[in-house]
């Protein structure tokens, strides 16, 4: 697979008004999140003034991480939280706006102030309370998945990091993410839900679809599928993530519905579930393909109306040796919409 760097953010971008001084950073809740980015923060030069966590074994943690923080629970923390610049609500999503509740509640949240969480989803509402008490919001969201461990300072350099905020609060959460080496890639609070759902399609359901091929192939008898899979996965995500719909391949592509239909005979027999999952992509990429003008309007449509019906049984007339046979006809009839795309 090619290889592509990171690129380099540009540390001038950091608030023109703060000069060299960087802000004090408090953490609610000490898990791997919170702990990475607060970890990051702090070797970049943003003292981490408070970290609370509501276990034991997370404060005893947090201690070895944050020599010169005050770890504890929220009471026995909050003046310190109070005086801290920034406060990263690490908690999972469901918990951020009750969290921010109970932090209002106590005291530990003041006008001028900046809350800030790390979910994907969520924008500037889950922090709806702290808003109530004029302090300033912002979503900081890191595109990647997270360490095991989070002791790397430089591990989000090159990352972008999707941001929503208040427009006080703006030059602030660039500032951020560009002192730890990220990328401000701002989102418009409406639009969360959507930008969550690409990264989800794009990160977490290509975990699904490699998991589905590992064990699909194992089922086809090969011993170890993940070393069989990687040079494959490695150079179709890579040519995916560079040219779009003109970097497929396969028999969608090529038209050839015969190969499709056994796929599907194969595939429900052994799990219909996966069958299932194979259906929709065929019809979702033939209409890719399609709209790109990489596939004629019939060839589509007569995938996408093969691929939807039951496949028919070995010895139908897909399996005659007619057009519909991988490598026959199909293979001319696609390369009428250009060339044959490499297999």
């Amino acid at each position: 697979m090619a290889s592509h760097p990171r690129p380099v953010p540009d540390r001038s971008e950091r608030d023109p008004g703060g000069g060299e001084r960087r802000e004090t950073i408090g953490l609610v809740g000490a898990g791997r999140a919170g702990s990475a980015v607060a970890l990051a923060l702090a070797a970049a030069g943003h003292p981490v003034v408070a970290v609370t966590s509501r276990s034991a074994a997370g404060r005893e943690r947090a201690a070895g991480q944050f020599p010169g923080a005050r770890i504890g629970t929220v009471p026995q923390v909050v003046t310190r939280l109070r005086a801290a610049e920034v406060v990263f609500i690490a908690v999972p999503d469901d918990a951020i706006a009750p969290v921010t509740a109970e932090l209002v509640a106590a005291g530990a949240v003041r006008a001028g102030q900046t809350l800030a969480h790390l979910s994907g989803r969520h924008g500037l509402g889950a922090l709806a309370a702290g808003s109530a008490v004029g302090a300033a919001r912002m979503a900081l969201h890191p595109i990647m998945t997270l360490p095991g461990t989070t002791g790397d300072p430089d591990v989000f350099a090159g990352v972008p990091f999707g941001i929503t905020a208040d427009s006080v609060a703006e030059a602030r959460a660039r500032g951020l993410v560009v002192d730890i080496g990220g990328i401000p890639l701002a989102i418009e609070d409406s639009r969360r839900d959507l930008y969550h759902a690409a990264l989800v399609l794009g990160g977490n359901f290509l975990t699904s679809l490699t998991v589905a091929a590992r064990e699909t192939l194992a089922a086809a008898g090969v011993a170890d599928p993940g070393s069989a899979l990687a040079p494959l996965l490695r150079a179709s995500l890579d040519n995916a993530l560079t040219g779009g719909w003109p970097a497929a391949t396969g028999p969608v592509r090529r038209g050839d519905l015969g190969t499709v239909q056994a796929h599907l005979r194969a595939l429900d027999a052994v799990d219909p579930a996966v069958a299932a999952v194979y259906r929709a992509l065929v019809a979702y990429t033939a209409g890719g393909l399609e709209r790109a003008g990489l596939l004629e309007e019939p060839l589509a449509d007569r995938l996408r109306a093969g691929a939807a019906a039951d496949p028919p049984r070995a010895g139908g007339p897909d399996d005659a040796g007619g057009a519909d046979d991988a490598g026959g006809a199909d293979d001319t009839v696609a390369g009428n919409v250009g060339p044959e795309p490499p297999r």
